[in-house]
């Protein structure tokens, strides 16, 4: 009783839309309808669906089997959901055919034909086929615009006369039309936008209006360009390469606007509040942040492009992961550089304006702390050192600036045997004190000890606390000229290393 109710509301809803009965075929009554219209229109990249409902009034069983025909179309596919069915007496079943189109294609519009092979299950020698239609079509990637059409924005008419009304004159036409809307945005548009944005107490909207500016010019331009070729009377294959370089466009303009966004905006924000705070972990991983996005951000693009092309990523990184072994043994220093770039950003054993000095001796003001380099700036050579990140990272360092800039320097000095050792301590004492530059603070005061038996000489050394390492050279010069000074006031010789040399008389 359900079944018969099923298939009757089911004939009866065919028999409002208007669904006229296929005819008898080889004396058979049965029924194959077409639900909804036989023609669709489809996107590139996507799919319709046709659908047929097929009813056995009869008592004998069915098996169906489907196939298609189609007579053009390189780039369309078709997929039935189901490719047999048992069909049993007074029973009705659906079968949906699925097309799909690729950015590929190179007919506007495909027709197929669907086969519908019956074969009685009790007579295998009865067999009969019934078909259907389905015919798809292409929408154009210009959305309504279809190629070929000359309208100028895809609406007004070209009002040029002959011969300057075609299709080539009116799409270098619409192509002036679109410059010059990018140029109303730019030099009108954005100053007016410019003076709203001028007045807020933030910063950061005139930061996004001036990273945007330019993209957006690129924007209207290209799209203005491409938008355009609907005029031209391109092939569908045309029109689908234009479209995907305008796919890659895109892609590259959405990425620089990401890469500027994260480099001008946020890490601007991320520094402005490193510095407002007292702790120093931000401090370290802004920097850090800031290469490795920037990084991050041109992969990601790099990817969007591989898979807007049709290829399949996981594939390319599995590749990209045996090739990346190949490069880590081929590229071990550059590898090495890197991490010990991001170990000196962590660590922080000295930052961008910092003095060291290196195992070489040379003293320099750290400039730029980069990924696989650090460029370095000698003194007193007026040079430019870069060194790799490895080598700061596994030599000895002295980070002069922390964790202040003062400093002790020293000065020898050697005065003869039997010279009044207290008066010595006492000149040299006084000389140290004597200098501007010099820490008389508790604790740093300057001191003078007596450290050696020379072979010629009593060797004594001031030390002496200097208020910045950059005047410790000078300090020690001026103390060696004070002593020079006083010793020769006070009769106390500074002896040189003597040698005397016996000469024998041998024999005759």
């Amino acid at each position: 009783m359900t079944k018969f109710v099923y298939v009757s509301l089911t004939l009866a809803m065919l028999a409002m839309f208007g669904l006229a009965f296929a005819p008898t075929v080889a004396g058979q009554d049965l029924i194959l309808e077409e639900l909804g219209d036989h023609t669709q229109e489809c996107e590139a990249s996507a799919s319709v669906e046709y659908e047929w409902f097929v009813y056995s009034p009869e008592s004998t069983s069915y098996l169906l089997e489907l196939s298609v025909d189609v007579s053009a179309g390189e780039g369309w596919s078709s997929e039935f959901d189901q490719l047999f069915l048992l069909l049993s007496p007074d029973e009705g079943s659906s079968v949906k055919l699925v097309v799909s189109a690729t950015n590929e294609v190179t007919t506007q519009t495909v027709n197929q034909t669907v086969f519908f092979t019956f074969t009685e299950l009790e007579n295998s020698t009865n067999t009969f086929v019934l078909e259907g239609h389905a015919e798809t079509s292409m929408i154009p990637v210009w959305g309504v615009m279809a190629p070929g059409k000359n309208k100028l924005l895809g609406t007004f008419d070209n009002p040029l006369p002959e011969p300057f009304d075609g299709n080539y004159s009116t799409f270098l036409l619409n192509v002036g039309i679109w410059a010059c809307i990018a140029l109303v945005f730019m030099y009108v548009f954005d100053p007016v936008v410019r003076t709203f944005t001028k007045k807020t107490k933030t910063d950061i909207d005139d930061r996004i209006l001036k990273i945007l500016r330019k993209p957006v010019f690129a924007l209207v331009i290209v799209y203005g360009l491409v938008s355009s070729f609907s005029i031209l009377p391109l092939n569908e294959r045309d029109i689908g390469e234009v479209f995907r370089l305008y796919g890659i466009v895109l892609i590259v303009i959405i990425i620089f606007v990401a890469y500027k966004v994260f480099k001008e905006v946020l890490i601007f924000l991320g520094r402005r509040y490193s510095q407002k705070t007292a702790s120093e972990i931000d401090d370290v991983l802004i920097p850090v942040i800031d290469k490795i996005g920037g990084i991050f951000i041109m992969i990601f693009g790099a990817m969007s492009v591989i898979t807007y092309l049709g290829y399949d990523v996981t594939f390319l990184l599995a590749g990209v992961g045996v090739m990346g072994l190949v490069i880590a043994f081929a590229a071990q220093d550059a590898l090495s550089n890197f991490f010990s770039g991001i170990a000196l950003l962590l660590d922080r054993p000295f930052t961008e304006g910092d003095h060291i000095t290196l195992p070489t001796g040379e003293l320099c003001r750290v400039e730029k702390i980069g990924i696989r380099s650090t460029r370095l700036y000698d003194t007193f050579a007026n040079d430019y050192i870069v060194l790799p990140n490895n080598k700061l990272v596994n030599d000895k360092v002295v980070n002069l600036t922390e964790p202040d800039r003062r400093t002790v320097t020293s000065v020898v000095v050697g005065v003869a045997y039997g010279s009044d050792v207290a008066k010595v301590e006492s000149i040299m004492l006084e000389a140290a004190r004597k200098q501007s530059n010099a820490v008389l603070e508790k604790g740093k005061e300057p001191v003078v000890r007596f450290t050696n038996f020379g072979e010629s000489a009593l060797e004594f050394k001031v030390f002496v606390w200097v208020d910045d390492f950059m005047n410790k050279w000078r300090v020690a010069h001026d103390i060696r000229k004070e002593i020079n000074k006083r010793f020769s006031e006070e009769g106390i010789d500074i002896p040189f290393p003597q040698r005397t040399i016996y000469v024998k008389e041998m024999p005759k």
